[in-house]
């Protein structure tokens, strides 16, 4: 157990200071990373649960991935006026949210055959909370709250604190 919180807490910590480095599927990669060592840490898999759960973990959100994403969510560079056309977006857009509940409903099922029920509520929490944090560190990347010495950063030297900000941020 102390050997893969250990590991879980060193792969957390080697990937955070690098996400927003290099190309998208390197950030992607290091984000997921830091994702399975904060889940990981977060929910308290033992090894041996976290054998099972991560190979489920993975079938889940390659299933949710194969559901056609939000028809909102689309590039539309303007406004429906078409009420034909609302109408077929708004339908697509339930059937979606079903198709979506229906994937979360069947592995829910999955989740509580595998772990106690604690820690499924656990996991739940833990992917939210990973994803605030994760929105949160990407508004401060955009907003100019970049790392020491980077652009929008704090200078170099300066402990992360901006002058007259708070201290440094903890990451996930």
């Amino acid at each position: 157990m102390p050997k893969i919180v250990l590991f879980s807490l060193l792969t957390l910590w080697s990937t955070l200071p690098a996400i927003a480095q290099g190309p998208p599927t390197d950030v992607r990669e290091r984000v997921e990373a830091a994702k399975v060592g904060f889940i990981t840490r977060e929910v308290k898999l033992s090894p041996d649960e976290a054998k099972v759960f991560w190979p489920v973990y993975e079938a889940f959100h390659a299933e949710l991935r194969s559901v056609e994403n939000d028809p909102m969510d689309r590039d539309r560079r303007e406004a429906i006026t078409d009420d034909a056309e609302a109408l077929k977006v708004l339908k697509s857009m339930e059937a979606t949210a079903e198709k979506r509940e229906a994937i979360r409903k069947k592995y829910q099922k999955k989740f509580l055959e595998i772990l106690p029920a604690h820690k499924v509520l656990a996991y739940y929490c833990a992917e939210r909370e990973f994803q605030r944090r994760l929105n949160e560190r990407l508004r401060e990347g955009r907003s100019g709250g970049g790392r020491p010495g980077g652009p929008g950063g704090p200078p170099p030297g300066s402990g992360g604190r901006r002058p007259g900000g708070p201290g440094p941020q903890r990451g996930f």
